[in-house]
């Protein structure tokens, strides 16, 4: 059974997600699933929605987002790191032996 992999969005609007409150233009992690429910709520926009890339890539190719979805998925505790470079070090400092590849 393969685990349904989570994509970050910024809300257009103020909403209640897992039990947990945020305003417009926060971002928060949402399955794919949740989209087209989130979109008919107008708590999100399609065009705001990432592709989603059902092959895996090296860390290094990962754009900032998608690294720290790959670390909130995988419990690795980013800190204080933004950039992209930051969040592959912090990454790659937690051990990951398979290098970002499933």
């Amino acid at each position: 059974m393969s685990e349904e992999k989570r994509i970050e969005i910024a809300l257009i609007t103020g909403a209640k997600y897992n039990r947990k409150f945020y305003k417009a233009s926060d971002k928060i992690l949402i399955f794919p699933s949740e989209v087209e429910s989130l979109i008919k709520d107008g708590v999100i926009r399609r065009e705001d929605v990432p592709e989603i890339d059902e092959v895996d890539k090296p860390l290094e190719k990962m754009k900032v987002d998608e690294l720290k979805v790959y670390a909130f998925e995988h419990a690795i505790d980013l800190g204080d790191a933004s950039k992209k470079e930051e969040v592959l070090a912090a990454i790659l400092k937690a051990g990951d032996p398979n290098g970002g590849v499933s």
